[in-house]
């Protein structure tokens, strides 16, 4: 093997092109995942696919070309990462656990289409990827552990003007939360958070029993095209999703009710606003659409100027006694 060297932005780049494609032998990870003393860590969220044919299809469904350089999250045993690497120009794969990290790069290390970096995907600064490898985007694509796949959800929207465009490997039950429609039961907060900023497109189911160990759940393969402008046009993003937020805090609550905490808990000032934005009071969060939110949003200025007035100090009365 050639000596590691930098690049200029830190990333480990191991040896050059060899005359070899390697997979990643899926037919035997639980045996030599267990050889080297590599236990899937349920806190972790580690589930190793094992199906070759899952792996290709997943790989054709990331659409990555030659031209594309892939930033995969979670890379386990290298399922993905040697399907990915034949046919993208390089792939840049982020691994939390170390013993899978040196596990890759004796795969894949020679092969020189693949950078591992040890360390925390939520730690990675894409724009720094993508100077690194000189392009102005990246294809993400991932085994999204279950458990953070909403802080990783939050970290691609938050860098997605670097982001050519996701394909994630996710819990069944999530990919209906992302789709769903008002009124239902898997309709939330996140729902509206997500449309705000992508359009979702669901690809295909995965069954537990593709992986080592086997997970609890489904899993559905989706994919995320982030938007260039929103779809609602809103003064403050931020204010917005409080907004949101609060309407499904507590989702018996009427929307009346829920908002009263942002409003000085006055409820004629939240009356008034919800008419302003022709949105009843009456109606419980989870049947607004991003829309009716939106309008809420847009409406609020004067009545959110009303309640931090009321709130503020009254400087006369507080001031200081002068000599």
């Amino acid at each position: 093997m050639n000596s590691p060297r930098r690049t200029p932005r830190g990333f480990l780049r191991l040896g050059k092109p060899a005359e070899r494609t390697p997979f990643g032998d899926l037919t035997n990870v639980q045996d030599r995942l267990l050889a080297r003393g590599i236990k899937p860590r349920k806190k972790w969220g580690q589930n190793f696919l094992t199906r070759p044919e899952i792996a290709q299809k997943i790989v054709e469904a990331t659409g990555a070309t030659s031209d594309d350089v892939v930033l995969e999250i979670g890379p386990g045993a290298g399922a993905l990462t040697g399907r990915l690497a034949q046919r993208a120009r390089h792939v840049v794969a982020v691994e939390f656990d170390r013993g899978l990290a040196d596990l890759l790069e004796e795969d894949l290390g020679e092969w020189g289409r693949v950078t591992v970096v040890r360390g925390d995907i939520l730690d990675v600064a894409l724009a720094d990827v993508c100077a690194g490898q000189g392009v102005a985007q990246v294809v993400v694509v991932g085994n999204v552990p279950y458990a953070i796949t909403t802080p990783i959800l939050e970290w691609l929207i938050a860098q997605r003007v670097h982001v050519a465009h996701a394909t994630l490997l996710v819990q069944k039950e999530y990919a209906a939360r992302l789709a769903a429609a008002p009124d239902t039961e898997e309709y939330g907060s996140l729902t509206i958070y997500a449309r705000y900023a992508m359009r979702l497109e669901p690809l295909f189911p995965v069954s537990p029993g593709a992986f080592w160990p086997k997970p609890a759940v489904d899993s559905m393969l989706v994919r995320l095209r982030f938007r260039e402008a929103p779809p609602v046009e809103v003064p403050d993003e931020a204010r917005l999703f409080t907004i949101v937020r609060a309407s499904f805090q507590q989702r018996r609550k009427t929307l009346a009710n829920a908002l009263l905490p942002l409003y000085g808990l006055k409820r004629e000032r939240v009356e008034r606003l919800l008419h302003a934005a022709h949105v009843a009071g009456g109606r419980r969060g989870e049947t607004l659409d991003l829309e009716e939110f939106a309008r809420i949003a847009r409406h609020e200025a004067p009545y959110r100027a009303e309640t931090e007035a009321e709130n503020a100090p009254d400087t006369e009365r507080d001031r200081e006694p002068g000599p």
